[in-house]
């Protein structure tokens, strides 16, 4: 009786073998089907997912053309193996206008690019004496090579008569005119004749005469950097800027009071007509307003005050009027205004 045991007991550790076994054949087999399909979302994503546009939205101040090859992307590029990342630090780098990017995915072969671009806040001198335009976070976004050759304000500028230079003349004598010739014309020669040579002549004096920083400090509407609409800052200097690149400045504090006044101005109506801000004396900032008003704004406290009460000063005084608002607030914490004589 005991062999029939022994048989029954052979067979139960034979199924209970068997039965070990059939897992591992299941894991097995589920990892061939996994490996399979993972396989297939490979080939499909390789083959299907390429992409075949990009649009582009939100630019004004740079082609589609230009953000679309600064971004990198080409055409038969894998949609979903793109990297927004490195595609957005590419625009942002090369397009210096550009301040933001969203980079998004429109299935199954499209690219969509967002970007936001800034503007000029401010103009400043660098160290190598040439113009740069700046936006309100600090970023150099392109030098401005119509004013490469501005002279320094201190630099003397005798080729244009100065009003000190006409109050040094003798009273009775009269300076003399380059424009005008020395000799009488002839007889013959036709008024028309000497206007023209007065134009060629007040024409080449104009080609000749060079920028002047001076002039942005009297807020001259005809300055070339009153073209682009931004204030220029005097006494500031920036180090070797790079497009793109955040500045800095040899006399950060000077740039962080003409920032804090910008701010203060921003949202005011203002900032349109700021032609610069001197803050050569951080404690002694001046703001040319257009070229009527020369703004004593004093140091950087109580500004929020200063400017609201400007806004008061300003709705009071009448356009024709011109001169000096002291809003430096020393004493009586009074503002004045000086006429222009």
């Amino acid at each position: 009786m005991a062999q029939p045991k022994r048989k029954t007991e052979s067979r139960r550790a034979a199924r209970r073998q068997a039965g070990r076994r059939v897992p591992g054949s299941n894991v097995a087999g589920r990892l061939v089907i996994m490996l399979a399909l993972v396989a297939a979302v490979v080939f499909g994503v390789a083959v299907f997912f390429k992409v075949s546009r990009v649009e582009v939205q939100g630019n004004s101040l740079y082609s589609a053309e230009q953000v679309v090859q600064a971004s990198g992307i080409e055409v038969g590029d894998n949609l979903l193996t793109l990297n927004k990342a490195t595609v957005a630090g590419n625009i942002i780098t090369q397009l210096p206008y550009v301040e933001k990017v969203s980079v998004g995915r429109s299935m199954p072969d499209a690219v969509i690019l967002e970007v936001q671009e800034s503007t000029a806040r401010f103009a400043v001198m660098s160290d190598t004496n040439v113009i740069w335009l700046i936006n309100s976070s600090g970023k150099a976004l392109e030098r401005y090579d119509g004013l490469t050759d501005i002279t320094s304000p201190e630099a003397p500028t005798d080729e244009i008569p100065t009003e000190e230079a006409a109050a040094e003349t003798p009273a009775g004598e009269t300076p003399a005119d380059p424009a005008q010739p020395e000799e009488a014309p002839a007889d013959g020669e036709t008024d028309s004749t000497a206007d023209e040579a007065a134009a060629d002549t007040a024409e080449d004096s104009a080609d000749d005469a060079p920028a002047q920083t001076a002039a942005r400090e009297t807020g001259d509407a005809a300055s070339p950097l009153a073209q682009t609409g931004v204030p220029y800052i005097l006494g500031v200097t920036v180090q070797n800027p790079t497009a793109g690149a955040q500045v800095t400045a040899v006399n950060q504090q000077a740039l962080d009071a003409a920032l804090a006044v910008l701010a203060e101005f921003d949202g005011t109506g203002l900032l349109g007509h700021v032609a610069s801000i001197n803050v050569e004396k951080d404690y002694n900032i001046v703001v040319q307003y257009d070229d009527q008003y020369e703004i004593q704004l004093g140091g950087t406290e109580k500004l929020d005050y200063k400017v609201q009460y400007l806004l008061a000063i300003l709705e009071q005084l009448s356009e024709y009027q011109a001169g000096t608002i002291d809003l430096t607030l020393t004493g009586d914490d009074v503002a004045r205004f000086h006429p222009r004589a």
